[in-house]
């Protein structure tokens, strides 16, 4: 019963999202395209009921964790600013990108901690968001985020404040 109740919640709660992306994107009430949306989000919702069925992982959030977003408004501009100049430099000819792999200690906790995988996932939804950083992933094993950056800087607050140190 419990199985049959998490497969109606994600088909429910994942059909609206979707068919509202697809109108979203396709910016046009054209009858085909609402048929086509409509095919399309129940495929995607189907898609999402196999997910979370097969690869359910535990997701639990502090709410202290989700507002550490209100730092990438920031996050965004500064790093837009950072590439954009860094790229007029390369052009120019005065300061070339580091192009850098980094390393940096992580508290990523056990894989079934279900806090800590959220502080994980957020960790890296956040950080990938500004242009000038690409968390390639979060070893929980080893304790350590493997991030890429085109000129090496300190590790955003936000990202300190889900778990990375600096």
């Amino acid at each position: 019963m419990k199985q049959v109740v998490k497969i109606v919640v994600t088909f429910c709660s994942t059909l609206p999202a979707f068919y509202g992306l697809w109108l979203l994107f396709t910016g046009t009430f054209a009858l085909h395209e609402l048929l086509i949306g409509i095919i399309a989000a129940v495929l995607a919702s189907v898609g999402m009921v196999v997910i979370a069925i097969n690869y359910s992982t535990p997701f639990s959030p502090t709410v202290r964790d989700l507002l550490a977003l209100w730092r990438l408004p920031w996050y965004l501009l500064s790093g837009t600013w950072e590439v954009l100049s860094l790229a007029a430099k390369d052009l120019a000819g005065r300061d070339r990108a580091e192009s850098v792999f980094r390393v940096a200690p992580f508290d990523a906790g056990s894989e079934k901690n279900p806090r800590k995988t959220a502080r994980r996932t957020l960790a890296v939804a956040y950080t990938t968001v500004a242009p000038n950083f690409i968390v390639l992933g979060v070893n929980a094993s080893d304790q350590k985020m493997l991030f890429h950056q085109i000129k090496r800087s300190s590790v955003p607050k936000m990202t300190e404040q889900l778990g990375a140190e600096a």
